[in-house]
């Protein structure tokens, strides 16, 4: 057992990690520093081809509580299908262990020192949440920049999920245009989970979503509008949203177009979408009853704020 933890159910962690030695070191080094400390720490290297397995590999050498995992890519995945696969690979690898929380970490983030403390105090508090997480600000240009949060959307860079809940959706489904935390999101409210994000939990992400495998911005929105069709969101949620981006969302503009051009592109070329169809008829009744309640939730699904100080 690890000395730096507070008294907290078991949990543990998986952080999947391709080619990610400019960040890595840094995100370890985040989390030696928390004061609630995973049991398990497995670290998936996605057939990564520079330093990342070493540098796993150095932090663990005196630490068992952090495992190295190495995960061979399969030809023709996609980036975002592969690091589904990496994560779920690393789930395999602790599925007989017992514990109450499963948590998803970035290898490019930066975390509050107590952000698993304080989000395990938010599942005692609401046995109905399902999944949870902070929000994050983008490191864009040596800049930090806020990211618009939906409060039912919890980011797949920092999510934390009662494990009965992960278990019950089946884990995430790999998405070739990525969305697998969105998604999860929806079919655990299609379960009768709540997901919510805490906004004055503040993390770091050193490297914007969606670069993954591309350093411009605008093709990361791009790529968020093809993501967006693959869901299944509704073609006028999508439009409001993306309008609201426009002013928003930086690049200003150009952000919101480029997420209405991506979606457009899948809706033309009828790409075809890769989750069952009952939950795109889930998500998108949800959105029209927001659009309909100038985007208010229901409250019954919402979480009660509190003040930390």
């Amino acid at each position: 057992m690890n000395t730096k933890q507070t008294d907290h159910k078991r949990f543990v962690m998986i952080t999947p990690a391709f080619n990610e030695q400019e960040y890595l070191g840094q995100t370890i080094e985040c989390v030696l520093q928390l004061t609630c400390l995973p049991d398990i720490w497995i670290i998936v290297d996605d057939d990564s081809r520079d330093k990342t397995a070493s540098i796993i590999q150095e932090y663990a050498f005196n630490r068992s509580w952090i495992r190295y995992y190495r995960r061979r890519k399969i030809p023709g995945q996609s980036y975002y299908g592969s690091n589904v696969y990496a994560i779920m690979e690393g789930y395999e690898q602790i599925r007989d262990e017992s514990f109450e929380y499963l948590a998803i970490l970035d290898a490019d983030i930066t975390l509050p020192s107590n952000y698993y403390e304080r989000l395990f105090a938010e599942f005692e508090r609401d046995g109905k949440l399902g999944v949870v997480s902070g929000i994050y600000q983008e490191m864009i240009r040596g800049r930090l920049v806020n990211v618009l949060n939906d409060r039912r959307s919890t980011p797949k860079a920092l999510q934390v999920f009662r494990r009965a809940c992960f278990d019950e959706i089946g884990g995430y489904l790999p998405l070739k245009n990525g969305g697998e935390d969105t998604c999860s999101c929806i079919m655990a409210r299609m379960k009768g989970w709540k997901s919510w994000s805490f906004p004055d939990l503040k993390a770091i992400h050193r490297k914007p979503s969606g670069m993954g495998h591309t350093r411009s911005v605008i093709q990361a929105r791009f790529r968020m509008g093809l993501n967006e069709y693959g869901l299944g969101t509704h073609p006028l949620f999508l439009l409001l949203k993306s309008i609201r981006r426009c002013f928003l969302e930086r690049p200003f503009l150009l952000s919101g177009l480029a997420r209405i051009a991506g979606y457009a592109k899948g809706w033309i070329r009828r790409e075809e979408r890769q989750i069952p169809p009952e939950v795109t008829a889930f998500v998108r009744a949800e959105q029209v009853k927001r659009i309909f309640r100038w985007n208010k939730f229901p409250k019954e699904n919402t979480i009660e704020s509190r003040n930390y100080g």
